[in-house]
């Protein structure tokens, strides 16, 4: 399974991780599993990591029935970082999709891009 998360309770966030090629049936399934986990709050926010995928494969249908199963709770802010072109375009596809169900998602280059917009701590040097 080329995805993970953790569940980041003193920061209300989960942090998303994914790697290798990520298809439909995968993304679907990490969120299948992220709502099923009982210390899941769909109020929390969202940090997911894709540096490490090296091919996303999801149709405009697959990034539409994402974005309608909420598994965050309405307005709950999302953060993706795609640092490359190739990886760019679909989280932003879904970015359109979720503003249209509620949601709000920023899709980022840089993982510190991403972390200042959820507003999350920084880390002191070599924490």
């Amino acid at each position: 399974m080329p995805s993970s998360y953790v569940l980041d309770v003193s920061n209300q966030l989960v942090r998303s991780r994914a790697w290798g090629v990520l298809t439909e049936l995968e993304s679907h399934d990490h969120y299948r599993r992220l709502k099923a986990d009982p210390g899941f709050d769909a109020s929390f926010r969202q940090l997911c990591d894709l540096r490490d995928v090296t091919e996303l494969q999801a149709s405009t249908a697959h990034l539409q029935d994402l974005a309608g199963q909420r598994v965050f709770a309405s307005g709950t802010q999302r953060a993706f970082v795609a640092p490359t072109d190739l990886h760019f375009g679909l989280p932003r596809m879904l970015q359109a999709f979720c503003d249209v169900e509620g949601s709000t998602i920023g899709v980022f280059r840089t993982m510190a891009e991403a972390e200042g917009w959820l507003k999350l701590p920084t880390q002191p040097p070599g924490a």
